[in-house]
């Protein structure tokens, strides 16, 4: 199915190809310089035409990669698939099949999505993925306290802030911080989802770092979770059962991630 869009492609380029000659023909009867090699026609060279090929499939070979990563994610997940990675584990390697005068085999690369990332396994490597990420963004070790009071489970994650030029008076996420919120609040949705609190997953899949500005010691507030926002971190308070979820969730998830950061 795939690997024929790709012999739809080439079969395009030969039309195409034919289409232009006729214009070029055409151009030169009307100048009547049948022997002149110029024309205002821009015709394809064979080159041209090799690496067009190889860039469409190289296209297709990255979305077949988004559409597995989309497809094979748990319900309101993610799942982060290598293109190179799994190209090379599968023995994928475009420009050398088109050079040999074969076709990239797509639906073959495709199977190997489907063994690799579909069922159950893609769901666990999601859930893996959303913990290494939590763990990661609250930088948690195996000998790592984790602060518990009478109201709420508490993690700390380092977050460096700037003054903002937008909001005078007001702070916002430093560039180098931003992806790292915007990672670990993705592994928490990604958790939240898995454990049912649905409200908590789709507030924070909704809220967006880029654009913040807020004041020292401001809350954001979710349901199940406020975050304190200091200069340099951020605190993040979890109700009791949203905690205790967590913990679960990084135990069944990240245990192995967390036991090899006792080395760092």
């Amino acid at each position: 199915m795939y690997t024929q869009l790709i012999e739809q492609f080439k079969n395009a380029q030969t039309a195409a190809a034919s289409a232009y000659s006729v214009v070029v023909q055409a151009e030169r009867d009307a100048f009547g310089d049948g022997k002149s090699d110029y024309s205002a026609m821009e015709t394809r060279s064979e080159y041209k035409a090799e690496c067009e090929l190889e860039k469409f499939c190289a296209r297709l070979v990255s979305r077949l990669v988004m559409e597995a990563s989309r497809k094979f994610a748990p319900a309101g997940g993610r799942i982060e698939i290598d293109s190179d990675r799994e190209a090379e584990r599968f023995g994928l390697d475009v420009g050398e099949a088109l050079r040999k005068g074969h076709l990239p085999n797509l639906d073959g690369f495709w199977q190997h999505l489907e063994r690799t990332f579909g069922g159950d396994a893609g769901e666990r490597i999601a859930f893996e993925q959303a913990a290494k990420a939590i763990i990661s963004g609250f930088w948690l070790k195996p000998d790592t306290e984790i602060k518990r009071t009478s109201s709420a489970v508490i993690l700390e994650k380092r977050v460096s802030s700037e003054a903002s030029f937008r909001s005078k008076g007001e702070r916002e996420v430093n560039y180098h911080s931003q992806s790292s919120v915007a990672s670990t609040l993705g592994g928490l949705a990604t958790f939240a989802d898995k454990h049912r609190f649905g409200a908590l997953a789709n507030q924070l899949r909704n809220f967006s770092v880029h654009r913040l500005t807020f004041s020292t010691r401001e809350k954001l507030t979710f349901t199940g979770l406020e975050v304190v926002m200091f200069n340099d971190k951020w605190q993040f308070k979890f109700a009791h059962d949203v905690g205790d979820a967590l913990s679960i969730f990084v135990s069944e998830f990240g245990a192995e991630y967390l036991a090899s950061r006792d080395r760092y």
